[in-house]
């Protein structure tokens, strides 16, 4: 592919004509482009990257599938994505990361759909993986990444015996632990035994002093912290920083960005299942926190934990119905909000969305328009999820064109695969 021509794009406040390579540095013949796009009001960022999705993909397809979930995030001006291991049969070993990838491939698809392995085997919370093996297949660039997804794990020496397990050694050195530090109702029995009594579904500060305390001690491999919802977490994650004793990063949600629990609306007279999540919306005070604690950089990034039901599951009442909400098609119009109030500012978005680690011209950009404003319509999205509790809502910004590994994957609104 010869390459795109962008023209009168702001690319860092200088208005010009941008030519992305599928090969960068290579000779290209000119005006011999694959497709010219008009630039005239947009600006031009790295594309965004969003660290914590569920594809469903194997097992619970009919929920989402690596095409809808890829054709969802292009939507959303995503070019990449890496997929939580919560599937069926779920992805625990280095045979089930390779059939992933195997499948992936067969896929073709256009944006980088990556795989991180279970850290304990089932997800059970119990017995490690194999990590030795999977760090071997890191340094391939198979998975650099653990994640506790699914259950939290509240035993200490065992995070101590993982940490040291995905060490940085000569052929790997950047394995990352993700660990979710929330309640279950699986859990939460296992939680009063460890910790105590203490108030449902609000264990996260707790299992977060657990997290870092034991890899301080390790003082071995990165940790990062999934979907933080509650202040006093930003506090320990925050004292953990300050201390400098370990790598440690931690991300957070649009939805506990934006919204609190005084939000949730009724529906049949009780509160709404698409808006069931976990960690669930916590108070105003917590949600501001959240803010202030992405905007000081306390909180490194932001990830949707897009997680997709069907229809029919999230038609159940809300005792009933499973936890989880979509995100990716709505996550950098959300968070254009706290741009527009003056509350983050946008090169702090990018910092926190967007791949930011290499050259914006290295054959993956996204194009988006910071003034346009949007309805957010679920039955329009490419996700088969319509589990979003931001339906209705009007946002101002939004990805116009994404560009992934030199080819054009979403125009205007439409996917292009």
């Amino acid at each position: 592919m010869p390459g795109i021509l962008i023209k009168d794009v702001d690319y860092q406040g200088a208005v010009g004509d941008y030519l992305i390579l599928a090969k960068p540095g290579r000779l290209v013949e000119m005006g011999n482009w694959d497709h010219i796009i008009d630039g005239k009001g947009l600006m031009m960022i790295p594309p965004l990257f969003d660290r914590h999705v569920h594809f469903r993909d194997p097992g619970f397809t009919e929920k989402e599938d690596l095409i809808s979930g890829a054709r969802s995030a292009a939507a959303g001006g995503y070019a990449q994505v890496w997929c939580e291991p919560n599937t069926r049969p779920v992805i625990d070993t280095p045979d089930a990361v390779m059939e992933f990838f195997q499948r992936k491939r067969a896929l073709n698809l256009p944006i980088a759909v990556q795989t991180k392995c279970a850290l304990t085997r089932g997800q059970c919370g119990d017995e490690l993986v194999d990590i030795p093996e999977l760090v071997m297949m890191s340094s391939q660039a198979w998975c650099r990444h653990l994640s506790s997804d699914g259950e939290p794990i509240v035993d200490r020496d065992l995070l101590i015996k993982a940490a040291r397990q995905a060490a940085p050694s000569q052929d790997n050195d950047d394995t990352e632990i993700d660990l979710h530090c929330e309640e279950t109702p699986f859990s939460s029995a296992r939680l009063r035994e460890v910790l105590g009594d203490g108030p449902a579904m609000a264990r996260e500060p707790e299992l977060i002093r657990l997290a870092l305390s034991a890899f301080t001690e390790a003082r071995e491999v990165g940790l990062h912290i999934q979907h933080v919802s509650m202040a006093e977490s930003v506090y320990f994650i925050a004292e953990a920083k300050a201390a400098g004793m370990m790598i440690v990063s931690a991300e957070v949600t649009p939805h506990h960005l934006l919204l609190c629990e005084d939000d949730i609306p009724l529906r049949g007279g009780e509160r709404d299942p698409n808006w069931k999540m976990n960690p669930p919306l916590r108070s105003r005070e917590d949600m501001l926190a959240m803010r202030k604690a992405l905007a000081d950089g306390t909180i490194d990034y932001i990830a949707t934990d897009h997680a997709p039901h069907t229809p029919a599951e999230k038609a159940l009442t809300w005792a009933d119905a499973p936890f989880g909400v979509i995100g990716l098609e709505t996550a950098f119009g959300a968070c254009m909000t706290l741009v527009h109030s003056g509350e983050l500012s946008f090169s702090r978005l990018l910092q926190a969305m967007a791949f930011t680690g290499g050259d914006v011209f290295n054959s993956s950009v996204t194009l988006i328009d910071p003034q346009h404003a949007w309805a957010v319509d679920p039955d329009k999205f490419y996700s088969k999820g319509r589990n979003c509790p931001f339906a209705g809502m009007t946002f101002k910004g939004k990805p116009i064109y994404t560009i992934a590994g030199g080819k054009l994957v979403m125009a205007e609104g439409e996917v292009l695969f």
